[in-house]
């Protein structure tokens, strides 16, 4: 028993400690440390691609930004060791690599270099001259498949003969054929190489068998959902043509209602003829009812709390009921200006509960089973101190049709009644974003906005955090008019575009077009200086748009200034040297202020909007990839325009930059550095106007005179960082 103990004891230990992906015998006391992987000669493949290929790897960091500078010390590193067996296997590895891909006469050859301690590993490569294809033949279509079916395989006549490209040929032939009511179809490959040519002759040989249609459906596994709400989520019935897509619609449809972990749809096992295919459907059903509590503490909100409840069978039918509740404010009246309260105020209106309440509703099956309804009620009360309270109240009906997999239309109604509890318009104006100074009067009014929207989005690129190819479209259009219930009438276009180019060894260029359109259409007499809402117009810059500005700085501005500090102290002590009469009538001229920290630019938002990216992604080391970009955008207002509603295009403005990106399992963590090449600005000055002591009301007062803003002196002032999660687009 001993040795059978020992033996046993040996083995456990060798499968816990051993690295994985590498031999387990050699480690730092017998093997050197591999610190780099080179493929030298390497011309037609990625070297990402090559390095999957093989079993052998190059010592790293595994940490997450930033927690990877603890590497930088020589802790926190996965470290890799030289096994000679399993390098003489990647050899193979590599040239079975080429073989598979056309290239049938490489050779490969797998050499160490010494690198300090380590080892550096090197596979010379002589790639040799493709097999490329010479003829695809497709026989026995005729009836069955397009005359053209073989110009849209995946295996084309000039191109290396990729073994792994006419394996998908051939499933796509045997697809192509179930697909169209023959279940049993099978297709023979038989490829011909004379000797001495580097040449390919492709033939596919179908084999149809017989037309079968859908035999009885059988249901496993549901307990709770009802047979029949599996049963009209189907895209096909007992007696329809048999079709292989119809399976994986359904078994996509099924599983998208999120009642299921898991929905299995097979042909059954044991057919009593060819012609009848019974179906089986495996499902297991997941959480009905989902609770989540929450609380926090900040300094202007003091305690919050928040809970959501989620109810997947609402009323049976699978139907989806959510109600989200969130609280503020709480022990606001006891803790306001104490810790951690120190930002809380408990006057009026300030100090009161705030919070939202939420419930939105989904029926996943509206006249088929791709049709899906949505409806929703929220109420809102928000506060900023000191600032203004926010009341809100609205809902939407929404109807969404999937039109094909990750694509989908929807038209919906959203109103929504808001009204503004301001106090200090200049404060009010920094914080809301809506600077105009005869917006405010209008916002402080209840005021409807109904719009009916209608998007459209499909997205065809092949990877949700990090595309390298395909595109995604999104398309957004509302209308709002006193016809539909709305205060304010308009009418709003957006449109975004972004296209994935991969162009090998990890090398992807991505680039995308954003632009949008809106007018105001009906607006009732008040509200006519307001134009078109804040919560509706246009802006540009951030993270995610134009990246040599910070969030919202592209486009039409305004400047506030404090007139008691700054527009009437006398010049020599840096102010305007403006009288109060001067700052009442706006005939006070600010120029004399030069720059400074007491002029604050505050974004007012277009109706027009134009930007992109042109962006090089390439990969840098492991889980590191750069990037180098350049952006462009410009954000309009109509009467900034060439006279015929056209953006001057020669506004437009470019702002290139480089970044890095470390990918993670929530998405790429990204850096980016952008340079802005915006020259000065001439920009309206909002201020307030001063009671007869001097001091300030809470009255805006727009200044005549213009004043011209540049902030970008020196190199480092055109800078701008920006850090955050996932790709800009």
């Amino acid at each position: 028993m001993m040795p059978v103990l020992r033996r046993a004891l040996a083995l456990l230990c060798f499968l816990v400690l051993a690295p994985a992906g590498a031999a387990a015998q050699y480690g730092p006391e017998d093997s050197r440390e591999v610190v780099e992987i080179r493929f030298d000669g390497a011309r037609t493949f990625d070297h990402d691609e090559l390095r999957a290929a093989i079993v052998t790897r190059a010592s790293a960091c595994k940490l997450p930004v930033p927690l990877s500078v603890v590497c930088l010390a020589g802790a926190a590193r996965q470290r890799e060791y030289l096994d000679p067996a399993m390098l003489a296997a990647d050899a193979l590895r590599v040239r079975i690599f080429y073989f598979q891909r056309g290239y049938r006469e490489a050779e490969v050859q797998a050499d160490t270099v010494p690198a300090g301690d380590g080892v550096r590993v090197v596979f010379q490569i002589t790639e040799g001259r493709p097999t490329r294809v010479a003829t695809v033949e497709v026989l026995g279509a005729e009836g069955f498949l397009p005359p053209d079916i073989a110009d849209q395989l995946p295996l084309r006549v000039g191109e290396p003969f990729n073994l792994l490209a006419a394996e998908a040929a051939r499933d796509s032939l045997v697809n192509a054929l179930r697909n169209r009511g023959y279940p049993r179809a099978e297709v023979l490959l038989n490829t011909d190489i004379p000797a001495g040519l580097a040449e390919a002759h492709v033939q596919f040989d179908l084999i149809p068998g017989t037309l079968a249609r859908f035999g009885e459906i059988e249901i496993e596994g549901n307990r709770r959902i009802s047979e029949s709400v599996i049963r009209r989520m189907l895209a096909f019935d007992e007696g329809d043509v048999y079709r292989e897509r119809d399976l994986l619609e359904s078994q996509s449809d099924l599983f998208g209602l999120g009642v299921f972990q898991n929905v299995s749809i097979r042909p059954g096992p044991d057919p009593t003829t060819d012609t009848i295919i019974p179906v089986r459907i495996q499902v297991n059903e997941g959480f009905i009812n989902r609770v989540r509590l929450g609380a926090g503490l900040n300094t202007a909100d003091c305690v919050t709390a928040e809970g959501r409840l989620l109810n997947r069978n609402f009323l049976g039918g699978a139907r989806r009921l959510e109600i989200r509740g969130a609280l503020s404010n709480v022990l606001t009246s006891r803790l306001a200006a104490r810790f951690p309260c120190t930002d809380a105020r408990a006057d009026e209106p300030y100090g009161k509960l705030t919070g939202s309440i939420a419930a939105d509703f989904t029926q996943p099956w509206l006249f088929g089973p791709r049709n899906t309804l949505g409806a929703g009620l929220f109420f809102e009360r928000r506060s900023v101190p000191g600032v203004f309270v926010r009341d809100a109240r609205g809902g939407h009906l929404t109807v969404s049709r999937l039109l094909s997999a990750r694509t989908t239309v929807a038209l919906g109604l959203r109103p929504e009644l808001t009204k503004l509890h301001t106090e200090g318009n200049l404060f009010f104006c920094v914080s809301f974003v809506a600077c105009a100074f005869d917006d405010l009067e209008v916002l402080d009014d209840p005021h409807w906005l109904n719009p009916i929207v209608l998007s459209f989005g499909r997205d065809r690129s092949n990877s949700i955090f990090s595309p390298s190819r395909g595109y995604i479209v999104r398309l957004d259009a509302e209308v709002a008019d006193p016809a539909t219930g709305s205060d304010f009438g308009y009418a709003r276009l957006a449109g975004d575009f972004s296209v994935y180019h991969g162009m090998g060894r990890g090398v992807v260029l991505a680039s995308r077009i954003r632009s949008g359109i809106a007018r105001v259409t009906a607006t009732p007499g008040e509200a006519k200086g307001l134009g078109l809402n804040p919560q509706k117009r246009f802006f540009a810059g951030g993270a995610n748009s134009v990246r040599g500005f910070a969030e919202y700085r592209l486009g039409p501005k305004v400047l506030t200034v404090d007139a008691q500090d700054r527009l009437v102290r006398p010049r020599e002590e840096g102010g305007a040297g403006c009288s109060i009469e001067e700052v009442n009538d706006g005939s006070c001229d600010p120029s004399p202020l030069g720059a400074g920290d007491f002029l604050d630019v505050r974004p007012v938002g277009g109706d027009l909007l134009l930007e992109g990216s042109v962006e090089l992604r390439f990969p840098i080391a492991n889980q590191w990839r750069g990037a180098a970009f350049v952006d462009f955008g410009q954000v309009w207002q109509r009467d900034a325009t060439d006279g015929n509603g056209r953006p001057a295009l020669g506004d437009l403005v470019f702002t290139p930059g480089l970044g890095i990106r470390y990918s993670s399992p929530i998405g790429p963590i990204r850096v980016d550095v952008a340079y802005n090449t915006q020259g000065g600005e001439l920009l309206p000055v909002i201020t307030t106007r001063l009671d007869e002591s001097g001091a300030n009301t809470t009255t805006l007062q727009p200044l005549s005179s213009k004043y011209s803003w540049n902030p970008r002196q020196g190199v480092w002032d055109r800078l701008q960082l920006h850090f955050s999660i996932g790709q800009a687009f």
